[in-house]
């Protein structure tokens, strides 16, 4: 009887191929090759809220839809820590000045500046006595409240409820959109992609550590027969978390030619992934995390940044008064617009802050 041919190879992998080939069974005909993929990729946001609509009127023509999902707007508020912290500095900067009022609570005020720095929009509703005055003004919810097309508001609810208000009880403070006049749109609304990709970064890091399989990979095994390669299959599938990358288990015969091939492993693990991509995180958060800030005009040093270097970010109190200067001041003229409609004794003022009165 003899010798099956065979490549040489040295000695010592050899040695190991015989050792391997005692241990499996030889077939008498070939397997065919078999592919089956697992770990598809999971969207971070399904549908995009940058897709700009446009202003029409909803079907009934009751009201204008407004032309940004302002529940996405919503969604992309809890995406990003960065941004939500952006918006809170600046929130909580107009609330620091602001002077008490007799017709605006503090804290209704406090929730109409959240709404205006994440919608662009702000409404109050007059509170009136039996003689027409107004007593007081109560914020109604930016995210619920649609103009209406016959000089009205709309205020919906979840349960599909709408409750309407004439014009003349509705203060609407609103942002610019060079697109249309009816609604405002967040000026931070051209860098959502941003925002996003921060989130979708942070995502990658969790599922890079929570998912076994970190970098996608081709399982590859040679000469098994389908029942031991259904089992290897179904094994795998079952085990696999949900990752960043799609991987494949491969179970194809080593003939080449009809004769053995030199293929020395009967299993491989062959990475596709690259596992280097981890090491892009830091990068990408940082990049992210800048853009934010810029879109917000925030300065790092008042965002709780830590420093990359030695010198720091300088003197904090001329940062913050240069800050106080070119975006506070600008932040509150824009709400003491209201007080061409307000009433004078219910009119918007805010205070110097602290650390400038106490400079004399």
């Amino acid at each position: 009887m003899t010798d099956k041919p065979r490549h040489r190879l040295p000695a010592t992998i050899e040695g190991e191929f015989n050792r391997v080939e005692e241990t499996i069974p030889a077939t008498t005909q070939p397997t065919k090759a078999r592919a089956f993929s697992f770990g598809d990729p999971e969207p971070a946001l399904s549908g995009g809220i940058t897709d700009y609509l446009g202003i029409f009127a909803d079907y009934n023509s009751l009201y204008y839809i407004p032309p940004v999902s302002l529940s996405g707007l919503s969604k992309v508020l809890s995406a990003n820590g960065t941004h939500a912290s952006a918006l809170a500095f600046k929130r909580n900067q107009l609330l620091s000045n602001w002077k008490e009022n007799p017709l605006i609570d503090r804290k209704e005020i406090r929730a109409a500046f959240q709404d205006y720095l994440v919608f662009e929009n702000a409404y109050f509703l007059a509170i009136r006595n039996g003689l027409g005055g107004v007593n007081r003004y109560v914020r109604l919810p930016a995210i619920n409240m649609r103009v209406g097309t016959d000089n009205n508001y709309w205020l919906l609810d979840n349960k599909g409820t709408m409750t309407e208000f004439s014009a003349h009880d509705v203060i609407h403070l609103q942002g610019n959109d060079v697109r249309q006049s009816i609604y405002g749109v967040p000026d931070y609304f051209a860098g959502v992609q941003s925002i996003l990709l921060g989130e979708a970064a942070t995502l990658f890091r969790r599922r890079y550590y929570q998912n076994g399989a970190h970098a996608g990979y081709i399982f590859a095994t040679f000469d098994l027969d389908d029942k031991e390669a259904s089992a290897i299959e179904e094994a795998i599938a079952n085990t696999k978390g949900p990752g960043n990358y799609r991987s494949m288990y491969l179970n194809m015969s080593s003939m080449v030619g009809g004769k053995p091939g030199i293929t020395k492993d009967r299993i491989q693990l062959i990475p596709v992934g690259d596992y280097g991509n981890k090491d892009e995180y830091d990068k990408i958060k940082e990049v992210t995390q800048q853009d934010i800030l810029n879109l917000h005009r925030v300065p790092a040093a008042l965002a709780s940044i830590m420093p990359v270097n030695a010198a720091g970010f300088g003197d904090l109190k001329n940062v913050r008064e240069v800050y106080y200067d070119s975006e506070i001041l600008p932040m509150q003229a824009i709400w003491e617009e209201l007080n061409d409609v307000l009433p004078t004794r219910g009119r918007i003022a805010f205070k110097e802050p602290r650390w400038l009165t106490n400079l004399g």
